[in-house]
């Protein structure tokens, strides 16, 4: 069941922040970080490579990514060694791991945010699929299965899945066919709530 500031669609694959009551709300969460909430994909993933993207709409705070299941709940993903995650805070673009952040182009008008995870050869990039831009990869050795997390402060944001990888990113050729389905695949088939 999602938390009541958030809402997942029937079919799993958006969610929104319910805004209302942090507008009228005077409480220390109106104006702090814990006005966050997130979802998580209903899999996890241990093996091969998998291409998904999220519209973005218009929420201007958000943050997306994978974690381990071991990654603490109640802490935003990417301040911990279990989760990497690109965020977005107002104008500033950011990736971050274990509680380290580095900038990322903040010229960026992303409507939509394509995240490459490639478990067999330890990487999890991120695109701006739009406009065929690469924002950043993580090398990561990855020691246990991952699950997609979405995270959101405002508006909402919906996940396509199952998608072939863009033409415009380059893979090592035994890669090829498994990032580019002929078919389509329920990568991330839907959310589950958290926060």
């Amino acid at each position: 069941m999602a938390h009541k500031k958030l809402k997942i669609s029937n079919d799993g694959m958006q969610m929104e922040k319910e805004e209302s009551s942090l507008k009228k709300s005077h409480t220390p969460e109106r104006f702090s970080g814990t006005g966050c909430y997130g979802a998580a994909a209903n899999i996890f993933i241990d093996s091969g490579c998998h291409y998904w993207e999220v519209v973005l709409g218009n929420s201007s705070w958000y943050a997306i990514g994978i974690a381990y299941k071991s990654a603490p709940k109640n802490e935003w993903i990417g301040k911990n060694s279990s989760s990497w995650v690109f965020s977005r805070c107002n104008n500033n673009f950011v990736v971050r791991h274990n509680n380290k952040e580095m900038l990322v182009d903040a010229q960026l008008q992303l409507k939509r945010l394509g995240v490459l995870l490639d478990y067999d050869n330890n990487t999890l990039s991120f695109y701006d699929p739009a406009n065929c831009l690469h924002l950043h990869t993580f090398d990561i050795s990855f020691v246990l299965p991952v699950c997609p997390t979405f995270t959101i402060w405002n508006k909402s944001v919906t996940i396509l899945s199952g998608l072939p990888a863009p033409d415009f990113i380059e893979f090592p050729e035994q890669q090829e066919c498994i990032c580019r389905p002929q078919h389509e695949s329920p990568y991330v088939s839907g959310l589950k709530a958290c926060h």
